[in-house]
């Protein structure tokens, strides 16, 4: 009776583990999402997580509302991969993380060609760096200028009034200081309510950011939100290098590429919902144009941002429109 009892119960125990070995074995990929697992970014997430078990990679996502406490657990080795925005995937992966540049891409379809690019098995050299490896890059918008008041309504008039700067962004904060704002140190987490409570006088927000943070209280009746792009900001997925296999990094890549459109859809409909969006004036397009160039350029030479993906996002923008004035100056980015 005892030896059919004890075959029995290894028979169960059996059972078990091969039911717990999947979970067991998944990797953990961190998500920051604002507003928790719920939304779009959710969504495509879990999407992910179905199509890398295809690929005989199982995983578990992990919410984090909180970006920098994220990247703190993926530097501890409590997530095995972090899905965050360009601007705080830089220190992981410097090439990437620079493609958030002031300037550096100035429409949709100049992202959609990099992004493409960077899905291109050839590059994957350039998309390592020390233990970690961009897995992936979704659109996340055009980051706009969210000003209080319209008499803010050039370059020169923002001189002297106080813009709200992520604090671990450190090009934010020297180009402030460039274009002589006062920067007010900030976070994902309190930049929206320092503008819509009147702390700060500008801030650079994507649409996807104007209606779940209430932004449209910051710009009020007597602001405006600049229809012209200072940057496209992206949305990063970084992995450990040594818990996935090339070919997953590979796939990877590739799937996130071919979710550009689907990305896309999300950010048309949040800039059809902005109150009070006009592009500058014409006279005034070229200064801002002018002015982040500048920034950019400087940033460069200060060294935040990576010069080959520099060299990379002005190629793109002389094929995106070769007319362009700086496609003929030799100068490498």
């Amino acid at each position: 009776m005892k030896t059919i009892k004890s075959k029995w119960l290894q028979s169960l125990l059996i059972i078990l583990l091969c039911t717990l070995a999947p979970v067991l074995s998944a990797r953990t990929v961190c998500v920051f999402s604002l507003i928790g697992a719920q939304g779009d970014l959710w969504e495509q997430m879990e999407d992910y997580r179905i199509a890398a078990a295809g690929w005989g990679e199982p995983l578990s996502l992990r919410v984090f509302t909180d970006e920098r406490v994220a990247a703190e657990d993926f530097k501890a080795g409590f997530c095995d991969g972090l899905m965050m925005t360009g601007i705080r995937a830089r220190q992981f992966v410097p090439f990437t993380g620079s493609i958030d540049a002031i300037g550096g891409l100035h429409n949709y379809d100049s992202l959609q060609v990099l992004i493409e690019l960077l899905a291109n098995p050839k590059l994957a050299p350039s998309m390592r760096h020390g233990a970690y490896e961009t897995a992936g890059i979704l659109p996340l918008g055009a980051a706009y200028l969210h000003i209080n008041d319209r008499a803010i309504n050039s370059v020169e008039k923002m001189a002297g009034h106080t813009m709200a700067v992520f604090d671990n962004d450190r090009a934010q904060i020297l180009m402030a200081q460039h274009i002589g704002v006062r920067p007010e140190l900030s976070d994902v987490s309190n930049f929206s309510s320092k503008f819509n409570n009147g702390v700060v006088d500008v801030i650079a927000a994507p649409a996807v950011a104007y209606m779940p943070l209430e932004l449209y209280r910051g710009v009020g009746v007597q602001g405006i939100v600049v229809k012209l792009s200072t940057a496209q900001l992206t949305l990063q997925l970084v992995l450990r290098q040594d818990k996935f296999s090339p070919e997953f990094m590979a796939q990877s890549r590739r799937y996130f590429a071919n979710q550009f459109e689907r990305a896309m859809k999300v950010i048309r409909h949040a800039e059809d919902d902005i109150l009070f969006f006009y592009p500058p004036p014409d006279k005034d397009r070229q200064r801002y144009a002018q002015m982040m160039d500048e920034s950019r350029l400087f940033l460069i030479e200060s060294g935040v941002y990576d010069k080959d993906m520099m060299a990379w996002m002005k190629k793109v923008r002389c094929k995106i429109t070769p007319s362009r004035a700086e496609c003929g100056n030799g100068r490498d980015w």
